[in-house]
């Protein structure tokens, strides 16, 4: 039975499905390492100062230590892959690509004795790699002559880094609060994308960038991190993790939506087989 959490469950995954063509459009206007730097740090600032009225119980120093370092690899160093692979290949093609990080997962959380793989399960992840290689491999030659390949293998890496991070959180810090490691976690990565965008922050003419440029960093800052972020948490704790990640299935059915709607992205045939197979085989991991 559906209840108000799965109604934010879907408002959450279109949230993030229709913020790969915003990237798209913000990064061709300016730096992707600035709209970065600028929209990690408005989403940690935001869900700072909200983590600081509604949290009850605080982190130890260890605990504050191991968030923000996890931060540095989830938010920082995967945000720079992400931003690099919707930069560089069609935004459509890259939310399907990432979109197999629960095979990752699985994989990872194996090997970290985290949880076992059934038959079922491994099938799944099977369908999945082979539909990622697909994608990944089948470039396409933009009419500039420049390749996709780039950006589909950089949301390979994406999603490979996105699994590990998710891995060690599971497996170091399983007892703070949601809202405590969202914000603990987007102030890590704020740090090293301040410290490699500066540059391009200075560079930046801030008082020339349009209307809807401003309005892109503050949808991928405050709607994308922040907002989506509690509503994440709140299905994992009303919901159950396994309940809120199916709906990370039709994160990318919003992203080509948009795609196809905003950018006129047309996927080849292979890589709408590789799309089919993807899904198939994230429903299977998760099931």
């Amino acid at each position: 039975m559906f209840v108000p959490t799965d109604f934010l469950m879907v408002l959450m995954v279109a949230i993030w499905g229709f913020n790969f063509p915003v990237v798209k459009y913000a990064t061709r206007i300016m730096a992707p390492l600035a709209y970065n730097a600028m929209r990690i740090s408005l989403a940690a600032l935001v869900l700072l100062v909200f983590a600081s009225v509604t949290v009850r119980a605080r982190p130890t120093r260890r605990q504050v230590l191991l968030l923000l370092g996890l931060g540095v690899l989830g938010n920082g160093i995967y945000q720079m892959v992400f931003v690099g692979s919707v930069v560089n290949t069609d935004v459509g093609i890259a939310a399907l690509l990432l979109a197999a990080s629960p095979a990752f997962i699985a994989l990872l959380s194996r090997a970290a004795g985290l949880g076992e793989i059934s038959a079922r399960c491994a099938l799944g992840i099977a369908l999945s790699l082979a539909g990622v290689a697909l994608i990944a491999l089948t470039s396409r030659v933009a009419l500039d002559g420049t390749s996709t390949l780039e950006g589909n293998l950089l949301a390979v890496l994406a999603a490979v880094i996105w699994a590990v991070y998710v891995v060690l959180q599971a497996r170091f810090v399983s007892d703070v609060e949601d809202t405590t490691v969202a914000a603990l976690t987007l102030t890590g990565g704020a740090i090293p994308l301040l410290i490699f965008g500066f540059p391009s922050l200075v560079a930046t003419h801030w008082s020339a960038l349009p209307g809807d440029v401003w309005l892109a960093i503050l949808y991928g800052g405050i709607i994308s991190l922040a907002l989506a972020s509690v509503f994440w948490y709140r299905g994992i704790r009303i919901l159950g993790a396994t309940r809120t990640g199916i709906y990370l299935h039709f994160e990318p059915v919003f992203a080509l939506l948009a795609a196809w709607i905003w950018l006129h992205e047309h996927p080849t045939p292979m890589q709408g087989v590789g799309a089919v197979t993807i899904l198939a085989g994230v429903t299977l991991t998760h099931t």
